[in-house]
């Protein structure tokens, strides 16, 4: 076989075991962890598992078109990163590095609102394929200056994430005393210590630190929790979306789309894409799985917007099984980040050349000759 990774992580369940010991784990239960008892983020792996899929033989299976179209540009692959928070904690530099990674390999990479690296410099990084995920802050002005930055460094599609209504009890983050910026606690110093090549590439790169908000903490006293706290919206309104979709030219998505009225909500004000996700199991540990409402849009939905999901999506195979259930993109966050966490920048390419090759292998195996041909009909239930 001519595999273009490194086969000592032939999967993401490889590169999750390796970033866990290579980083600090403060970094790591950051990014794997989730809500409450963490119900949730268990579901999501199980509801992709109970998805099957019936091979047809007797035909050509020679080569298998991966490409998909998505507001007027064709991706190389139907994997995109998703907006991740705090993004360079996982390893310095991720960022930057995953940005780079997608414009070569053409997919898309979604910037966080709450990221470490300036949109700007994102926007340069991966001038073809960059998207930025907007946190619809309480203060008119801050919200309006977040688009209009975005709009100016020339990004493809804004995504507005709606599920984060207030914020999340994540049970490890508490346990490990983690804010910004870092607070010495024993542990964290003990952490840090054990993991020395991550503590000496922070030191060199700088902590992580939310540089896009910078400009609207208008209060230096204030301590960044509460700063972050009165900074979101509790509860993105209505009223609120169509005042962005007035805003906003481009291709506008919203993130964190469940429920059939919000979907009603979406076609009605004219968005021109959703992502069904439940946050990774990170906002609502009794949110259901996202393959079961991907597989509950309606038709007419699907006709009118491109239906995109998330959460809980580790493999070619899972995504090929979110193709079948109706997505048109998936979104991973956790991958990408294990990659980071377990091989530094290299880890980006792992990532995308692991999804490529299982996507690959699966199509084929499948008889499917293309991503765009993949449909309900592969599912072993129909």
């Amino acid at each position: 076989m001519n595999l273009k990774y490194d086969t000592r992580y032939p999967s993401i369940a490889d590169l999750k075991t390796r970033a866990k010991r290579r980083i600090p784990g403060f970094a790591y239960d950051y990014v794997d962890g989730g809500i409450d008892e963490e119900h949730g983020k268990r579901r999501n792996r199980e509801a992709w598992h109970h998805v099957e899929l019936t091979p047809r033989y007797l035909r050509d299976v020679s080569s298998a078109d991966q490409s998909v179209e998505i507001f007027g540009h064709r991706y190389a692959m139907p994997v995109g990163v998703s907006p991740v928070g705090l993004g360079n904690m996982m390893w310095p530099g991720a960022e930057i590095a995953l940005a780079r990674a997608s414009q070569q390999a053409n997919i898309p990479y979604v910037l966080s609102t709450f990221g470490t690296t300036l949109l700007e410099e994102i926007a340069r990084a991966a001038p073809d394929v960059c998207w930025f995920q907007l946190y619809v802050p309480k203060d008119m002005d801050a919200m309006k200056d977040l688009i209009n930055r975005a709009k100016t460094a020339g990004y493809k599609a804004l995504v507005v994430t709606l599920d984060i209504a207030v914020g999340a009890k994540r049970n490890r983050e508490l346990k490990n005393g983690l804010m910004l910026p870092f607070k010495f606690t024993p542990r964290i110093v003990w952490e840090a210590a054990t993991h020395p090549v991550w503590s000496v590439s922070t030191l060199i790169h700088g902590q992580p630190d939310f540089v896009n908000l910078l400009p609207y903490r208008k209060d230096s006293d204030e301590g960044l929790a509460a700063f972050l706290t009165s900074f979101n919206m509790n509860g993105v309104t209505r009223e609120r979306i169509e005042m962005i979709r007035e805003l906003w030219e481009g291709p506008m998505v919203l993130k964190g789309v469940q429920h059939e009225g919000d979907i009603r909500a979406c076609l009605d004000i004219g968005i021109d894409g959703i992502v069904v996700s439940n946050h990774g199991g990170r906002q609502l540990d009794g949110a259901p799985a996202s393959a079961g409402s991907l597989q509950a849009v309606s038709k007419e939905a699907r006709a009118r917007m491109t239906v995109m999901v998330d959460s809980g999506i580790r493999s070619g195979l899972d995504a090929v099984r979110a193709r079948a259930l109706g997505a048109e993109m998936i979104f991973s966050g956790r991958s990408f980040f294990w990659g980071m966490g377990a091989m530094g920048k290299a880890g980006a390419g792992q990532v995308i050349e692991i999804f490529r090759d299982e996507i690959d292998r699966t199509l084929k195996q499948l008889g499917c000759p293309s991503w765009d041909a993949m449909d309900r009909s592969w599912l072993a239930a129909d």
